[in-house]
């Protein structure tokens, strides 16, 4: 599904997605910067999934072997589950928060949430991590080259440990990639799990809505290819009211 002249929505499962992929994929988007292309998270990684997403790059007439990067915002298995199954296929360079590096790496489902998420019926009893290797582990404001444009890590903490966003200049108008960091009409998702917290994603949602970007293309859901900050400034302004912006379920 092309969004823009240089994003292509790619994957993402029939629950809280488009039904691009048949597994709880969540949204995966490709970038074209001409000679980098990169991929923001990698979908579950299991069932046909990552042979649809392949089928889909393939689909908009690229080669899922130009892949150089695919950029994680976080470690949770709907975003990171395909990494090393894609690493391996594609040859592509995994991104990520420095924090979440060790439990991704070693593919650990007690820190990752897995195991709990698997019990509690969130994802199906065959979805498993594999150990991946992680080449950049990302600090606030490193940049990833894609073609004429970049992309700038943003530390989105409060979803889970070592979440992260990206905001695309220099290929159109600005966009901003949030993961589960911030969604549609300002909602945000806040779990039971222990890397999860409230004031940080606070924190986080103030961040967002500082910068300055067009596209709002978050991990689940609704997304818009113009005007995407209001969905920050409506998280900012439950905040700025002593409230805490609802979530997404």
């Amino acid at each position: 599904m092309r969004l823009t002249e240089h994003v292509y929505l790619v994957a993402g499962g029939p629950f809280g997605g488009f039904g691009l992929t048949s597994a709880p994929d969540c949204h995966v988007y490709l970038i074209d910067g001409g000679s980098e292309k990169v991929l923001i998270d990698s979908g579950l990684g299991i069932h046909e999934g990552v042979e649809q997403l392949a089928d889909n790059i393939a689909g908009h007439g690229f080669d899922p072997s130009e892949i150089d990067v695919i950029a994680m915002t976080h470690y949770h298995a709907d975003h990171a589950g395909g990494a090393a199954r894609l690493q391996g296929e594609l040859g592509a360079r995994l991104a990520i928060h420095h924090e979440a590096v060790g439990p991704l790496e070693a593919a650990d489902e007690e820190a990752t949430g897995l195991s709990a998420a698997r019990e509690a019926g969130v994802f199906p009893e065959d979805a498993t991590l594999r150990p991946c290797s992680v080449e950049l582990r990302l600090e606030e404001g490193d940049e990833i080259p894609v073609g004429e444009g970049s992309l700038k890590f943003v530390p989105t903490p409060g979803h889970s440990m070592g979440h992260g966003s990206y905001l695309l200049t220099g290929l159109g108008d600005p966009a901003l990639f949030s993961g589960d960091a911030l969604f549609w009409a300002g909602r945000i998702l806040l779990q039971a799990v222990p890397d999860c917290d409230l004031q940080d994603s606070i924190a986080s949602v103030r961040r967002l809505a500082s910068a300055q970007f067009q596209g709002f293309f978050p991990g689940h859901g609704a997304l818009t290819v113009k005007g995407g900050r209001i969905h920050a400034e409506m998280a900012k302004g439950e905040i700025e009211a002593l409230g805490v912006p609802k979530s997404i379920l």
